[in-house]
């Protein structure tokens, strides 16, 4: 239950920079931090939770291997929070 609410929590962190972003009321490089901050303590989380691997099989699980996650939940933010990361960063680099 915790992984949905933090899956959910995240997601919806790197959609309010997405909006932020969009209306203006945040300027690119700060999304782009943003952005990459929520990525990289996500990706931790991730890294984390197969403690149990070495870093290089527990780093190409996250993408290799969906079963490697707890639930389809967590996959499914994971994934969706990294395509809001590009659509911002790819936001950020053409309008800058």
């Amino acid at each position: 239950m915790l992984g949905k609410i933090v899956g959910v929590v995240t997601v919806g962190l790197m959609a309010a920079v997405l909006v932020l972003l969009q209306l203006g009321l945040v300027a690119a490089g700060d999304a782009f931090f943003i952005a990459a901050a929520i990525v990289v303590v996500f990706t931790g989380q991730q890294l984390i939770a197969r403690e149990h691997m070495g870093f290089a099989e527990a780093a190409s699980s996250i993408f290799t291997r969906p079963k490697s996650f707890r639930s389809r939940s967590s996959l499914t933010a994971y994934f969706a929070c990294l395509g809001l990361a590009a659509f911002v960063t790819a936001q950020v680099f053409a309008f800058t």
